[in-house]
């Protein structure tokens, strides 16, 4: 690290396993953590992660307090207005999870239920323009942790989030059981920065391209996801142009990465 590039600031969710884990002592750790350390190296610039409040984190970066977002941060068109995305390296869907023996297999499952969710989160806007149709109540919770703890401490029924969260969640927990995904809800995790600025996005593309073609997204993917990406997924398959093509801020030239 030079004096003419301090640190990167990165804000990722607080509470947010397996992506954001804080020990009781120790580190922050998890999935987008270890891959933000992991690409550091490539970039030859450190990176400090500070964990916020969810649904604080896009005012954060607007407001200067971070330089980017590792996330996953769902990239939606309509998230693609205020922010810039790098393309992605994970795939979520909404999903819902439960208590094992509890399963949601269909929206008639929810009927009666108590729905945990992250306050802020799309998830939250989707529970809260449903709950009257399918007849659920709903919870908001600070952080993730909150709502899988409401989840084992039987004061929530249900929950709604990204599919890499409760399927983990689930395979760690068998107390835990992922139901119900919502195929049409399919986003790419990308990380996330200022429109401004560009000239950052791009550098930190390249170096998750390397960490892609050197297999590192899709170990770090087995390790704290439980998933085995084949070469076709995300987590190996370098995506053409920078960005997610469709969305604002896609930048169709892909200039070769010097891994």
């Amino acid at each position: 690290m030079t004096p003419q590039e301090p640190p990167l600031r990165a804000g990722v969710a607080a509470g947010s396993p397996p992506f954001v884990i804080q020990p009781e002592r120790g580190p922050l750790t998890g999935f987008t953590i270890e891959l933000f350390r992991a690409l550091a190296g490539h970039l030859k610039r450190e990176i400090v992660f500070t964990a916020a409040p969810p649904d604080e984190l896009a005012a954060d970066l607007q407001n200067r307090k971070f330089d980017l977002l590792p996330g996953p941060i769902d990239a939606t068109p309509e998230a693609a207005i205020h922010l810039l995305f790098t393309e992605g390296f994970t795939a979520s869907e909404y999903e819902f999870g439960s208590r094992a023996g509890e399963p949601v297999r269909s929206f008639a499952d929810l009927h009666g239920r108590r729905m945990a969710v992250v306050a802020g989160s799309p998830y939250a806007g989707w529970a809260e323009r449903n709950a009257g149709r399918y007849g659920f109540t709903v919870q908001k919770h600070a952080t993730i942790a909150d709502v899988l703890g409401a989840l084992t401490a039987r004061t929530a029924d249900a929950t709604l989030t990204g599919s890499p969260i409760i399927d983990s969640a689930a395979a760690h927990d068998h107390a835990l059981a992922a139901g119900l995904a919502l195929a049409e809800t399919r986003t790419q995790g990308a990380a996330a920065f200022r429109k401004r600025d560009a000239e950052l996005r791009d550098e930190v593309e390249e170096a998750l391209r390397c960490l892609k073609e050197d297999g590192t997204v899709a170990r770090l993917a087995n390790v704290w996801l439980g998933t085995n990406p084949g070469d076709e997924d995300i987590e190996r398959l370098a995506m053409p142009g920078n960005a997610v093509p469709g969305l604002s801020g896609f930048d169709p030239k892909t200039p070769k990465a010097h891994c």
